[in-house]
Parts: structure tokens; sequence; C-alpha cells
């Protein structure tokens, strides 16, 4: 990974664990959407932003935090992120706005396809949806877009898996690397 810059201290995994290093590099669409899909089935609670519940924005802040990519916490703050794409130019990742009553009150991931994914709070879950429907039957989604927001490629952290000793033959004499254990996501 080119322009990739490692961290500073190494640390040994729990038992059975597998050793990952944290790297700096950038993040696209389609990283987003894959961690996303992670959460599908995850109960919807209005203020949630953990993997125990989420909201729509919470859901978005968390997938994003997951690749070291800042987003703040509010539907309407997070409509305020990033470059509109030319109109009918959707790639992964991008983020959908809808109107609820008060600008924007509702946020999606686009998945492609015609597919978003998003916490829903008609389901009651993370769940997949089709968004524009067709001309003749829009989706709920279709008829009320008002923003699209593409914010990705970004830089973020990716982890990398490592064993040990690889990292030991490849750093730079008097360099540390720092190798971090992470749990795998825990979805209630």
């Amino acid at each position: 990974m080119r322009g990739a810059l490692a961290q500073a201290r190494q640390t040994p995994a729990p038992t059975g664990g597998m050793r990952t290093l944290e790297v700096r590099a950038p993040v696209h669409g389609e990283d987003v959407v894959r961690t996303a899909r992670q959460y599908l089935g995850v109960r919807y609670v209005l203020g949630g932003t953990t993997p125990r519940a989420f909201d729509c924005s919470g859901f978005v802040r968390w997938i994003f935090a997951q690749h070291g990519v800042r987003m703040p916490r509010t539907a309407k703050e997070q409509a305020g992120v990033g470059d509109a794409p030319a109109p009918g130019d959707l790639q992964p990742g991008d983020l959908l706005f809808f109107f609820g009553g008060r600008g924007a009150q509702h946020i999606a991931v686009y998945v492609g396809g015609d597919t978003i994914i998003h916490a829903s709070s008609t389901a009651k879950r993370v769940k997949l949806d089709r968004f524009g429907g067709t001309r003749a039957r829009p989706t709920w989604f279709g008829r009320r877009l008002i923003a699209v927001r593409r914010i990705l490629p970004a830089e973020g952290v990716i982890e990398l898996p490592v064993s040990a000793s690889a990292i030991e033959r490849s750093a730079p004499p008097g360099m540390e690397t720092t190798l971090l254990y992470r749990e795998p996501p825990v979805v209630y």
C-alpha cells in the first residue's frame, strides 16, 4: 500500500487472536459498504450509536469510524460533510439524505445497483432497501431524496493482518512498530 504509515509500538495479541497492523491509508466506498453489511439485522433505537442498537446517523458514524473517518453525530450535521456529486453519479459509499419534515431527517449509505443500507426506524433494524425504484413506482427513498454527499475516498485507518515475525523482519532498524489487536465486531 503506497504512502501508508505504521504506528509506533508492538503489542501481542491475546492467545489465539489475530495480530493486525494499523495503517493510515485511503478508505474507499466499497470498504465502508463491506463494513456496513456486517451490521445487517442490528436493531434500531433512536439515539443508538453502537452495535447494541443504531439510529440512522449513529449507524453511519459508527461504520465510518471503523475506518478512522470521523463524522458528525446527526443526519443534519452529516449532510454538511463532503461534496455533492453530479446528478446520477452515485457510487458505493455515498451518503443519501432524505426529507422527513424538517430537512435531512434520515440518512443511508449507497451500496450500488439501486440499493442502500440504513438503520430503519420502520423495520426496527439495519437493512438493505431499494433506493429509487422506477419512474412509475418510486420508493419512499426515491420520492424524498434531498441531498447526496461523497466523502470517500478519504484518509483513514485500515488494519492489515500480520505475524510478529514479518513485522520484526520488515521494520527499519531502530523503528518500533505497533501491532494492535481488535476483537471482531459483536452484533447483538
